[in-house]
């Protein structure tokens, strides 16, 4: 008989349980029915029924700028929601809402990082351009001290109906591999101690049958006119630089150029990959404690990750599929 009242008693507490619900009719009646639906539950539940009323809250904010100009629409649907629910629908109502945006904030992330991976794999064969190119110049500026000026002189050409007219002396010497055709010199007229040359030009100068590897020449070339050469310095000293070069087939050769700001980009880039590879890993352990979180309830999440995962080893060595 004593076993029949207790489980009648037990009976009339969870029915009385279940008849507990929210009533939104009236804002009093909101505050007043929450209460109730809160009191009988555990901390843990509590603290479950209070994440959830809070999901379900926000869940319900839309447009920002139309519900702060209308904040009872808002306030309207929330009640809407919980109205006639008991404190177990209201968390599953939570947990549903609060999955789905778990499960939205990972797809997110994985986009994100979809994202990263095709950025570094860009970054990666950009900066691979840039340092082939570095290496052909530096091998193409090697090149080019392969040609040597071993004698560069001039002298002003006595002409009857012309002034300020001179030739230039040079012997060269073939260092490279090629053949060479032709070659543009930068020519410098310049005194010691002053910091502005008095004449700088370019003088091409095409070569009869060409100059193969390991011949050297002696040439005189043309007659130029410089009328800014003072006249009566004997201080003037020519400095003859060959800048660029042509092959056999008339065809530009040693003519790569790595500029200072392509060296500041290749730096830059350097710099991005390896902040793109730290987001990498920082996306990735976010997409995978979302993807595993929702694997286990709460109160397994913490023994589940250290059984299955070891924090001290890469991610990609867990799981490389992230």
């Amino acid at each position: 008989m004593k076993k029949i009242v207790i489980l009648i008693a037990m009976m009339v507490i969870i029915a009385g349980c279940k008849d507990k619900k929210i009533d939104s009719s009236s804002n009093e009646n909101l505050k007043k029915s929450i209460e109730t639906v809160k009191k009988p539950l555990s901390s843990e539940k509590r603290q479950e029924f209070e994440e959830a009323m809070e999901a379900i809250a926000m869940s319900e904010i839309g447009n920002i700028f139309k519900d702060a100009a209308y904040p009872e629409g808002m306030m309207r649907r929330f009640k809407d929601k919980l109205n006639g629910k008991t404190a177990n629908e209201i968390i599953a109502e939570g947990n549903r809402i609060i999955a789905e945006r778990e499960e939205e904030k990972r797809k997110m992330a994985i986009e994100r990082q979809e994202h990263i991976i095709n950025e570094i794999a860009a970054t990666k064969e950009r900066i691979a351009e840039l340092e082939k190119k570095r290496a052909k110049a530096e091998q193409d500026k090697e090149s080019r001290r392969q040609f040597a000026i071993i004698l560069s002189q001039f002298s002003a050409r006595e002409s009857s109906y012309q002034e300020n007219v001179y030739q230039i002396e040079l012997t060269v010497k073939n260092g490279t591999k090629h053949t060479i055709s032709k070659v543009i010199f930068q020519c410098v007229f310049a005194s010691p101690g002053r910091s502005v040359p008095w004449v700088r030009a370019h003088l091409p100068h095409d070569i009869p049958g060409g100059l193969e590897p390991g011949e050297q020449a002696t040439w005189v070339i043309g007659a130029y006119k410089f009328e800014d050469i003072p006249k009566g310095r004997d201080d003037i000293v020519l400095t003859v630089t060959p800048i660029d070069f042509y092959g056999e087939d008339e065809k530009a050769i040693f003519e790569t150029t790595f500029s200072k700001w392509e060296e500041m980009r290749l730096e830059e880039l350097s710099q991005r990959l390896e902040k793109l590879k730290k987001e990498k890993l920082k996306v990735s352990a976010c997409t995978l404690r979302r993807y595993f979180f929702g694997l286990f309830a709460k109160k397994d999440r913490i023994i589940m990750l250290f059984i299955y995962f070891n924090p001290l080893a890469p991610l990609e060595a867990h799981f490389p599929h992230f």
